[in-house]
């Protein structure tokens, strides 16, 4: 019994013990592999994410889809709405590395990105040098600036714009109205008034922002908060927006997220081209590069009126004075023009501000952003805009005398960023194939235990099993008993 007993005791003693390790390693790993997530997933000068956070090699593309008019005539004289034809995309390619970068004592990191454009035509519809119909939006914010003048002032810029020959309409090159011109108007007007009502006499939608930055940035370092904007050009909040809800600056830059965040919660994005902070929310997984991540995407309460969305409230300019939803009055923050952002073709804006030659959806207008939730890192980002002017009727001004108030859409902008196959591929070596192991080898350890305790079972079963049928032949014993001596073996 002894020997049976260490025969079947040391392999369930040891199957046992493998599965309590194997539950054991569950919590043991995870906790392992959090703390060396946390510790790679910082910006320093010696973590494993420093060269691409400095100088990303993964290109990010920028597309423009310029809206070519085809009734100017009747939309000058109130006789129609706009009806314009999407043209593009004209495909830049972005080149992003940070310069002066300078890592301060309280956890942060402040940069400056410069951010380059170059032509791609083989991404492209046409060379960006082709001739559209297009808004004149120098005349249409002067105009607008002009509202708030004396009428003296008011009479003497419509003599300055028929002396220029400034039109509502003109034809320009997607060149000249993305990266800028000369405009005979605001020439004109320069002469006279000097920086007094404008401060250049060249117009472009992205002018200086060719070769140049966007300002200071400061972010925090540690995978706590890693990436999250701390201040940008000095401060911690903006200034043109009427609260400090609409104020702040939020989230990061988009391109990382702090690992293990929690999607249930939105993911904000600063962004200073629309000059403030945007949200997008979980939708659902999704495979990247057979990598499978978080989708978050931006849905009608981001730009929503202030009826469906009360902390808009605080983006209406002037005070109280807000528009449909789905627009952004972005005048405060570029230099009075009469600049209205919205999501391409109207995308979850107000039915009246939608035109009849619109066709938003959301597989090619919405904004979205993949990320991976163990490490925070974006695998596909697609960052979708669109630049409208508000056009009024002015009286004052011959060419806007007529018109019908509408929201003018100029063009439309898809920057896009995709994780390549090789870095793909270095992803998976390096992060899932590793977790993958310390995921399964827990349940493997386990597993084995199970194996040994069962087989052990089967065998101790059948050995007892074994131990009852031992076989009777005949009368043996008793035959045996009759042959034994009775009293010690005396016989007569």
């Amino acid at each position: 019994m002894v020997h049976a007993g260490v025969k079947f005791g040391v392999p369930l003693a040891v199957g046992t013990i493998c599965m309590c390790l194997g539950v054991a390693l569950v919590f043991v790993l995870d906790n392992v592999v959090h703390s060396m997530v946390n510790t790679q997933m910082t910006i320093s000068n010696s973590s494993a994410t420093y060269d691409t956070w400095q100088d990303p090699s993964i290109p990010v593309y920028m597309q423009f889809f310029v809206y070519d008019i085809i009734n100017p005539y009747e939309v000058k004289h109130g006789k129609e709405l706009p009806f314009v034809v999407q043209k593009g995309p004209y495909t830049y390619k972005e080149h992003r590395p940070k310069f002066d970068i300078n890592f301060n004592e309280n956890g942060t990191v402040s940069y400056r990105q410069n951010v380059t454009y170059v032509f791609d035509r083989s991404m492209s519809s046409g060379w960006d040098n082709e001739t559209l119909t297009m808004i004149n939006i120098p005349l249409i914010t002067v105009s607008n600036l002009a509202r708030y003048l004396p009428d003296l002032l008011q009479t003497l810029i419509e003599a300055l714009e028929k002396v220029s020959g400034a039109e509502l309409f003109m034809k320009r090159t997607v060149n000249e109205v993305l990266w800028g011109y000369d405009d005979e108007m605001l020439k004109f007007i320069m002469n006279i008034t000097g920086n007094l009502l404008i401060k250049s006499a060249k117009f472009g939608l992205f002018m200086g922002r060719n070769g140049t930055d966007d300002g200071i940035y400061n972010i925090y370092t540690g995978s706590d908060k890693l990436n999250i904007i701390d201040k940008w050009k000095g401060e911690p909040s903006l200034s043109w927006w009427n609260d400090d809800y609409a104020n702040m600056i939020n989230g990061t830059d988009g391109s990382l997220s702090p690992p293990y965040s929690d999607r249930s919660k939105p993911a904000y994005i600063f962004s200073s081209d629309i000059c403030r902070s945007v949200f997008v929310m979980f939708e659902k997984e999704v495979e990247v590069k057979g990598i499978t991540v978080n989708h978050f995407v931006s849905n009608a309460y981001l730009l929503g009126n202030v009826t469906f969305n009360p902390d808009n409230g605080g983006f209406c300019t002037p005070k109280n004075n807000c528009p449909p939803g789905g627009l952004l009055n972005a005048s405060a923050c570029q230099q009075g023009a009469p600049i209205f952002y919205s999501l391409p073709h109207f995308l979850y804006a107000d039915k009246d501000v939608i035109l009849p030659c619109m066709n938003p959806n959301k597989e090619e207008h919405q904004t979205f952003l993949d990320s991976d939730y163990v490490t925070g890192i974006s695998m596909r980002i697609a960052k979708r805009l669109q630049i409208n002017v508000h056009l009024t009727r002015h009286k004052a001004i011959s060419d806007l005398s007529e018109i019908n108030e509408v929201y003018y859409p100029v063009l439309w902008i898809n920057e896009t960023y995709t994780i390549d196959d090789a870095s793909a591929t270095k992803y998976k070596h390096s992060v899932l194939t590793p977790l993958y192991v310390t995921r399964i080898m827990p349940w493997i350890v386990f597993g084995i235990g199970c194996l040994i305790v069962i087989i052990t079972l089967i065998l101790l079963i059948r050995n007892r099993r074994r131990g009852y049928q031992t076989p009777l032949h005949g009368n043996s014993i008793q035959e045996n008993h009759d042959k034994e001596p009775i009293l010690g073996g005396a016989t007569a």
